[in-house]
């Protein structure tokens, strides 16, 4: 009996701890075609839906926008961010990705 509550307890303790291992991350977009005041909005929103996407902001500064998101980097992958906003008709490349803990505080939306 108490091996079986052993082998219970290592489990729960190892399931719980495999979020602990996935770090937030803030990704820096570099966004093209950004042109009219709908563009912003539309990148903004396009990156707030993808699953593991907790905070957008978006910088519109002629006709280019940076894009900062943070985001699980157990669920999605900052390339996957960039492939969203191309699907969306904003062409854009991944300037930096960092631990979410290191980016600057600042004024950032939530995502949702």
């Amino acid at each position: 009996m108490r091996t079986l509550l052993r082998a219970t307890l290592a489990a729960s303790v190892l399931m719980s701890a495999g979020g602990a291992f996935a770090a937030p991350r803030t990704a820096t977009l570099e966004v093209q075609n950004v042109s009219c005041v709908t563009c912003a909005p539309i990148v903004k929103r396009t990156l707030a839906r993808l699953d593991g996407v907790t905070q957008v902001a978006v910088i519109e500064h002629g006709g280019v926008a940076t894009a900062t998101v943070t985001f699980d980097d157990d669920k999605i992958t900052a390339e996957a961010l960039s492939q969203a906003t191309t699907n969306a008709g904003y062409p854009s490349s991944v300037k930096e990705v960092k631990n979410a803990s290191a980016a600057p505080t600042g004024s950032t939306a939530q995502a949702r």
